[in-house]
């Protein structure tokens, strides 16, 4: 990486990508696009079945869209004839298409041209002008993102089981009985992210006592079991794990051992004195560590060489190897927090209340004049 390279502060939404980059020599630059990585457009009235012209796409860097995937849409949104964009010329918004479409598309049709690239991609990719035959020069990357926001929202995460000390099965069922409406006689609660449970025969008292030593040969055959109705990822949680972790350490290797890549022991991912918090944080790490993994696989694909950073739910941020599920959630939010607080300051005010309203989600915070904590953001 040279000593000034491109920066990119990035903020991926659940409709909109906001991107803001900074040239080696200082200048700002900013871009927005759909969160989707799709970009739709509008066909003129001087259009053909080889060339549209969209005013929309005069501007554009040179070239930017060639080998772009075209779809022509109909007045219900579905796909009306399909190409691939050879040649753009921005300074008439024209693309010439081939192989041509079956006829000429009508004046104010819709469009849409995609990639096999993501937001933040794309929008690294168009403020540096190069089309998708062009390698991305190694970039610094500052990335805030709802994807671990909106996965719990929308129920895309992955397939998760939960496990955990025999007699705890229903554990996250009973939860901490607190309700939203204490006199209400029927209460709806929102489906587990954890789609089952599995119970463990093992044991180990609060003093570190061995009660029940755990069955490796049983262990394999419930884990296995898991894997075969499709189980991508789990979670473990065991009784006071959080002192005396050496179960987990040995169900986490049972499991590796049967296929499971995707792991959360939650002594390494939440320590905490209290079984309830520690299994609900730890099946969410479960539930969007692949989501994320993948994501972040394709981002370091797409951008070899660059310098990633996360931002995390605390307001931190952190290496993309060291991002993980449950600090994910809160990601795009907090970022808003950090930033408002500083446009406040700017302006002169010490507190301020900060309402985000996206299109999956709306977050509203308060910032009295001070954070709770401090992060290295290097």
């Amino acid at each position: 990486m040279s000593e000034h390279p491109w920066e990119f502060w990035i903020d991926v939404g659940g409709t909109f990508t906001d991107c803001l980059a900074k040239r080696p020599d200082g200048t700002l630059l900013r871009h927005k696009l759909l969160s989707s990585g799709v970009t739709k457009g509008s066909v003129s009235g001087d259009s053909n079945a080889e060339r549209v012209r969209d005013p929309l796409r005069i501007g554009d860097p040179a070239d930017f869209w060639v080998g772009h995937r075209f779809t022509l849409l109909d007045h219900a949104g579905k796909s009306a004839g399909q190409s691939v964009v050879v040649d753009s010329d921005s300074s008439t918004g024209t693309l010439k298409l081939s192989p041509p479409l079956a006829s000429s598309p009508p004046a104010g049709s819709s469009y849409e041209l995609t990639s096999d690239f993501e937001a933040p991609v794309l929008a690294i990719r168009y403020l540096l002008g190069l089309p998708l035959d062009k390698v991305v020069p190694p970039v610094r990357l500052r990335l805030g993102t709802t994807r671990g926001t909106n996965a719990p929202l929308t129920r895309n995460g992955a397939r998760t089981a939960l496990a955990i000390t025999q007699g705890f099965g229903d554990l996250l069922e009973i939860g901490s009985q607190e309700r939203p409406d204490l006199f209400a006689l029927t209460v709806v609660k929102p489906p587990h992210l954890a789609e089952c449970s599995v119970e463990i025969a093992e044991r180990i008292a609060v003093d570190g006592t061995v009660l029940v030593r755990p069955n490796t040969r049983k262990i394999r055959v419930q884990l296995t079991k898991l894997r075969d109705r499709g189980i991508e990822s789990l979670a473990i949680c065991l009784m006071h794990a959080d002192l005396f972790p050496a179960h987990e350490v040995l169900f986490e290797q049972i499991a590796r051992d049967v296929g499971f890549t995707e792991i959360s022991r939650s002594s390494q991912v939440a320590p905490l004195v209290k079984i309830v918090p520690r299994a609900e944080t730890t099946v969410v790490d479960a539930y969007l560590n692949p989501v994320l993994r993948t994501y972040l696989d394709k981002l370091h694909e797409s951008l070899p060489g660059s310098h990633i950073r996360l931002m995390t739910s605390a307001g931190g941020l952190v290496a993309s190897e060291a991002f993980c599920g449950h600090q994910s959630v809160l990601s795009g939010p907090a970022g808003g927090v950090v930033g408002y607080s500083r446009v406040a300051a700017a302006a002169g005010f010490e507190r301020a209340i900060g309402f985000d309203m996206g299109g999956t989600s709306t977050d509203v915070s308060r910032f009295d004049g001070s954070y709770e904590y401090e992060f290295e953001t290097r």
